[in-house]
């Protein structure tokens, strides 16, 4: 089977996506400011890369395992909550390319990814080791787009974590979208 760029992430909540849209709107929208559709809005957990799709099967097992283990440990029950408190210019305010809303990793992200990534080594899967960082990205800057004014307003959204999915990144009209493969509800 052909590879697929896959991850696994917490995908936004209704609420969410309307504060992020309201948000959104209060930001200036330069023709060089890409921002990501609010479908493709998500808190990814474990980033896979290009994975062989014969693999496919046990990675949607896999996440079947975690969200059964998370229902069970009572502390990743649906009223577990994120709190997005700023937006930040990534990798940093010197050298932008995307502008994210950042928050504070809670144990009951931090325990599925943990789950996450024991499963996906057992099943032989590769994933980025970078830390989680709890975030959503907004916008990315297109090549060689300058920014003049780097302030942007306060962030305090709150996003619950309903549900776990694995996506695939495709390319389509010249630009990425995350479709989900798999889902599940944490409740």
């Amino acid at each position: 089977m052909a590879p697929m760029r896959l991850f696994f992430a917490v995908p936004m909540p209704a609420a969410a996506t309307l504060e992020f849209g309201k948000l959104c709107a209060r930001l200036p929208h330069p023709k060089d400011w890409l921002w990501l559709d609010e479908r493709d809005w998500h808190i990814t957990l474990a980033f896979l890369g290009d994975t062989d799709g014969a693999k496919l099967l046990a990675l949607c097992e896999l996440g079947e395992r975690v969200v059964m283990d998370s229902v069970a440990d009572h502390s990743t029950a649906v009223s577990s909550r994120l709190n997005l408190t700023s937006l930040q210019w990534w990798p940093d305010i010197s050298r932008p390319r995307l502008l994210a809303a950042v928050g504070e990793a809670i144990e009951p992200l931090r325990a599925m990814r943990k789950a996450l990534t024991a499963g996906l080594r057992e099943i032989g899967v590769a994933y980025d080791g970078k830390p989680l960082r709890p975030h959503v990205t907004l916008m990315r800057l297109a090549r060689g787009a300058l920014v003049h004014d780097l302030a942007v307003p306060p962030c305090a959204i709150e996003v619950g974590v309903e549900s776990l999915a694995l996506y695939r990144s495709e390319r389509e009209s010249g630009a990425t979208h995350y479709r989900p493969l798999w889902q599940r509800e944490l409740c």
